[in-house]
């Protein structure tokens, strides 16, 4: 993520007075937009059908810089590759943004649904779910896994567990564990997952449907998020206002974005009662 806030930030700088279309903005750079025009930094004006946003006073950039990036935008040198380089390299994990492997719990009530990788294996899914309630993959560069069919993303785990109840047209689930890991996005959006339908199942609040605009903005149309009509008279019952006022930078981000229909219908939502909700409300 700091690598995509430093592309964008000296892509402003070097753009001036030019500026840089708001609509071109990186959804994870919209909380430094916000920022930076807090600070009096940027300013904005129209152009053409949108806007653009531009550096309006140099030290209030130079400054906001110096306390983010204490170490430059400039681009840096390629990471480790996993994080065993980290520490041999730079005696610090943490270096490599990810280690060489992810494993992933995946789960499926119907008995014939299973993954193929790329050298022919085949990972019965639906098997070992009524065996042992869960399967699970590794995701790395040596073996690729596809599907066919019908995907749930589950934010949380109470539901990732009995997603069938509410979702039970669903072929397979995948546990994004809160927030859905950059792996895991790589490999919904990639080729071998190209057939798949995608359905986003989180929480209904900022969170959530940012989350929902990150898998939506890697695999377009054939993702879609999950909220059924009963969402709001649940959200009335029992809502929690903290899932808004404790996600107020969230909520401001979603406000400046062009959000799909599934996330303005939420947002109405959250207008009107001033409240989110969690996923789990809805196995009540």
């Amino acid at each position: 993520m700091s690598q995509i806030q430093r592309r964008f930030l000296r892509a402003l700088r070097d753009a001036q007075d030019r500026g840089l279309p708001v609509s071109g903005v990186p959804v994870t750079c919209v909380p430094a937009l916000t920022a930076l025009e807090t600070c009096g930094a940027l300013g904005r004006r129209s152009a053409g059908r949108g806007e653009v946003v531009w550096i309006s006073h140099q030290g209030a950039f130079e400054l906001y810089l110096t306390r983010h990036f204490p170490l430059g935008i400039e681009e840096a040198g390629d990471p480790p590759d996993d994080r065993v380089s980290g520490v041999r390299l730079f005696g610090d994990a943490k270096t490599a943004a990810r280690g060489r492997f992810e494993g992933v719990f995946i789960r499926s009530h119907k008995s014939e649904t299973s993954l193929v990788s790329g050298d022919g294996v085949r990972l019965h899914v639906g098997e070992l779910t009524a065996a042992a309630g869960v399967a699970a993959l590794t995701l790395d560069a040596a073996r690729r896994w596809s599907f066919s069919g019908t995907v749930a993303v589950v934010e949380n785990a109470e539901p990732f567990w009995q997603y069938e109840r509410e979702l039970p047209e669903v072929d397979l689930a995948v546990f994004a564990s809160g927030r859905l890991s950059e792996r895991v996005l790589v490999w919904l959006a990639s080729d071998d997952m190209a057939a798949c339908r995608l359905v986003h199942w989180g929480d209904y609040d900022p969170v959530g449907c940012m989350e929902f605009i990150r898998l939506r903005e890697r695999c377009g149309d054939r993702a879609t998020m999950h909220v059924p009509s009963r969402v709001e008279d649940l959200l009335q019952t029992f809502g929690k206002a903290a899932l808004l006022t404790d996600q107020l930078d969230t909520l401001t981000t979603l406000r400046r974005l062009a959000a799909p229909p599934e996330v303005a219908a939420l947002l109405e939502m959250f207008d009107r009662h001033r409240r989110g909700l969690e996923q789990e409300a809805l196995l009540i």
